[in-house]
C-alpha cells in the first residue's frame, strides 16, 4: 500500500466518502490507497499558491490550481465536472472558498480536506 491506513476501502466505502463535503486526513488517505486499488477515481487538487506547492505537497496530487488564478487555472479541469474533486490548501479555509465556486460552476462533487495540508499525516513531497 501508498498510505498507512488501518484497513482497505470498497468502492461502495469509496463513493460515501466521496458524498461528504469535507473530509479528514484519514479518509483521504484511505481514498488514495483505493485509487492506487483501482477501486476509486478522483482529482486532488492543490488550491495554494506555487511558493507552498514547491515547497510541501499530498504526494499523488494531481492539480495545482492556485486560489489567486482560480478561476483561470480552473479551465485546465473544466472538461472534468463528473469526475470527483478533493482540494484542499494550508488549513481548509482556500480550499472551501474554492470548493463552493467549483459547486456553483457546476462540479458535482467536490470535497474539501478539513485542516489541509497542515492537518495531513499521510506522504508529502516537495520540489518542481
Amino acid at each position: 500500500m501508498l498510505f498507512r491506513t488501518t484497513k482497505e476501502l470498497t468502492k461502495d466505502e469509496c463513493k460515501v466518502i466521496l458524498q461528504k463535503e469535507n473530509i479528514n486526513s484519514n479518509q483521504l488517505e484511505q481514498l488514495l490507497d483505493a485509487r492506487e486499488a483501482n477501486h476509486t477515481d478522483f482529482n486532488l487538487v492543490d488550491v495554494r499558491e506555487l511558493i507552498e506547492w514547491h515547497s510541501q505537497r499530498i504526494l499523488h496530487t494531481d492539480y495545482l490550481i492556485p486560489t489567486t488564478s482560480f478561476y483561470e487555472s480552473i479551465k485546465q479541469i473544466q472538461t472534468q465536472k463528473e469526475k470527483p474533486t478533493i482540494v484542499y490548501c494550508h488549513i481548509g479555509q482556500r480550499s472551501a472558498y474554492c470548493q463552493k465556486v467549483m459547486i456553483d460552476s457546476g462540479f458535482k462533487r467536490v470535497v474539501n480536506l478539513l485542516d489541509g495540508i497542515a492537518g495531513f499525516h499521510g506522504q508529502t513531497e516537495h520540489g518542481e
